[in-house]
């Protein structure tokens, strides 16, 4: 396997288990809990990674699949139990996806809004945007956990 390919990889293992241990015995109330009127939910969130995930890297390698922004927001979960179960299916088709690339899709350029990307700047981009919404998990799942 390519090391770059091999390394994202397990960059995005090592996250799939971060968010087990982060989210594991979280009420249905705490997974939907907006921190505020509008604002997103754990479970939104999670639905929004892997949707968002599964585009870059579609587009990563030319290919064009539909989004469903608004939907990914709005999910909702019954429980910890059930969302992580998700996240493994869903981890299992992104894990898929990264293998598929290539050393000739890292140089192949596609459009992103507008602006030309390289295959890598995908397959790389996707970390940088879990972790970032990984982040505001932790920390909506904190304030559910301290809110009076």
């Amino acid at each position: 396997m390519d090391p770059i390919v091999e390394t994202v990889a397990g960059n995005l293992e090592q996250l799939r288990q971060d968010i087990h241990a982060g989210l594991a015995g979280q009420s249905a109330a705490a997974l939907n809990w907006r921190p505020y009127p509008g604002g997103n939910t754990i479970a939104g969130l999670l639905a929004h990674m892997v949707e968002s995930s599964t585009f870059l890297l579609a587009t990563g390698r030319g290919e064009t699949i539909e989004r469903h922004r608004d939907e990914q927001f709005a999910a909702t979960s019954p429980g910890a139990a059930t969302l992580l179960a998700l996240v493994d299916a869903a981890w299992a088709a992104l894990q898929a996806r990264v293998q598929t690339y290539t050393p000739a899709d890292f140089a192949t350029q596609h459009a992103m809004r507008g602006t030309p990307r390289t295959g890598a700047w995908f397959l790389l981009h996707i970390g940088e945007h879990m972790l970032e919404h990984w982040g505001q998990i932790q920390t909506i799942r904190d304030l559910a956990a301290n809110r009076s």
